[in-house]
């Protein structure tokens, strides 16, 4: 099959490609002239059951046979290599031909929903790349977590004393029905939504509460530390292959319906950036050999907004990245009414709240959450922004609008999401159909630009190697 395989004259086509070709890499065998991906393309379409198996059932009307006839369940489950040759063999097989029959319908309906060229020129050009990133993995430097996570152990420690101090007694702290009774009955501070157990203590309830009293605050921080340090200080350096030594993600292009790009086990596009501690747990992904090498890092700038501006056409926000200008400080400047000099760091934290809030059709309630103001001043903050970008405004009641009438919504390239919820009789599922259509242009494009970008800096590093 290594000939096959490697024949660049043969065209592939797979059902979840990338698992495959790991797979395939991992015994030597380095596929060529990957053609085609069913169930990207069955993504592509809006289908939901993603599985080779209900997709056959959906598709072609036909079941396949459960892998589970072969090899049980429970305790008497036995692994694959403990399967006949000749049961293995006809599982295979079929699996090679619901995958080929797939292709035939899942490339007419494609094309007749004019989305071919999304798969076939950015989607499966990217599965070799993920499969690359993967194998290759990134070095961690896992010392430099065993020393950050005494640290926070100790930081950890302090916060509840200094808790304790507060209120003059002891406290679970990881209790949310203790710490509901001390927030609510015993500090008698405004009760939040309520839960089964009493009032909430979730993150959105403590950020309501903050400034009210020092105990908000050193609960926040305490959690704060508390998922840092579980989840990526002492959980990474477990993560690390005992072989490479590296860590290895998997990288999944069928995760979103807007085609942004999700990673799991672990996820790497999550690492925490904006905080002083965050920062630190970033300084533990090196280079090899490092410091003699470094890690080189391209992103755009401000793509989402940028595309926004390309798709809206408002003259306000064209201009001002024409001019280089800081957009959030551009934004306040139109909204306070100031140079843009005279922009305050709080200034431009609203102005933030809001250029981001617009891609993802916030609300007054959402405003007003994010920067502490009551819902109808955030109602007037979104009011000031659609009267000094009244091409946004225009533009996004056009999506919406064109979302009714065609229940779907397009990115700049064609890729589309269908939503046909934005006709739902129920307010709150029309309201969020409507995000979505907003939020599908905007981050939908930036993500096919961002996939290109990657398989050009992909071939252009494979020329050097």
């Amino acid at each position: 099959m290594k000939p096959i395989f490697e024949d660049d004259r043969i065209s592939k086509c797979a059902h979840n490609a990338n698992y495959d070709l790991m797979v395939l890499s991992n015994y030597g065998i380095n596929v060529a002239n990957l053609g085609y991906d069913t169930m990207i393309a069955a993504h592509l379409l809006g289908k939901q059951g993603l599985g080779l198996k209900p997709l056959s059932l959906d598709m072609l009307g036909i079941e396949m046979t459960p892998i589970s006839d072969l090899i049980g369940t429970g305790k008497k489950q036995i692994t694959f290599d403990m399967v006949t040759i000749d049961d293995a063999v006809k599982y295979a097989a079929a699996d090679a031909d619901m995958t080929h029959r797939l292709r035939t319908t899942l490339e007419q309906q494609l094309q007749s929903q004019s989305v071919n060229s999304i798969l076939n020129d950015i989607e499966i050009p990217l599965i070799p790349v993920f499969v690359d990133m993967q194998r290759s993995g990134i070095r961690l430097d896992s010392g430099i977590l065993h020393e950050m996570s005494g640290d926070l152990n100790q930081h950890m420690h302090e916060t509840e004393m200094e808790l304790y101090q507060s209120i003059g007694h002891t406290v679970n702290i990881n209790s949310p029905q203790q710490l509901s009774d001390l927030l609510f009955k015993e500090l008698g501070l405004p009760k939040t939504k309520r839960t089964k157990t009493g009032y909430s203590t979730d993150a959105n309830s403590l950020e309501s509460l903050k400034g009210l009293h020092p105990v908000v605050d050193q609960i926040l921080e305490y959690r704060q530390i508390s998922k840092l340090k579980s989840t990526y200080v002492d959980s990474l350096p477990e993560l690390v292959n005992p072989n490479t030594g590296r860590i290895h993600t998997t990288y999944h292009q069928t995760g979103s319906a807007t085609g942004r790009v999700s990673s799991s086990d672990p996820n790497l596009q999550n690492i925490p950036v904006r905080t002083e501690l965050g920062k630190q747990v970033r300084k533990a992904f090196i280079a090899d050999d490092a410091p003699n090498n470094l890690l080189f890092a391209a992103d755009y700038s401000q793509i989402e907004l940028r595309v926004l501006a390309h798709l809206s056409q408002d003259d306000g926000l064209l201009q001002a990245f024409k001019r280089g200008e800081d957009i959030h400080s551009s934004t306040a400047s139109q909204m306070f009414e100031v140079p843009i000099n005279d922009v305050t760091s709080d200034m431009r934290r609203i102005a933030k709240v809001l250029n981001f809030g617009v891609i993802y059709g916030l609300s007054p309630h959402g405003i007003s959450q994010q920067t502490g103001f009551t819902r109808e001043e955030g109602s007037e903050f979104i009011k000031t922004y659609f009267s000094k970008y009244p091409g946004i405004s225009s533009y996004l009641e056009q999506v919406k609008n064109d979302t009714r009438n065609n229940q779907y919504v397009e990115t700049l390239l064609g890729r589309r999401r269908y939503i046909p919820e934005i006709h739902s009789s129920n307010f709150n599922v029309r309201s969020g159909a409507e995000r979505m259509a907003i939020n599908m242009p905007i981050q939908g494009t930036a993500a096919d630009i961002m996939k290109i970008a990657m398989i050009n800096v992909h071939n252009q590093l494979q020329t050097q190697k």
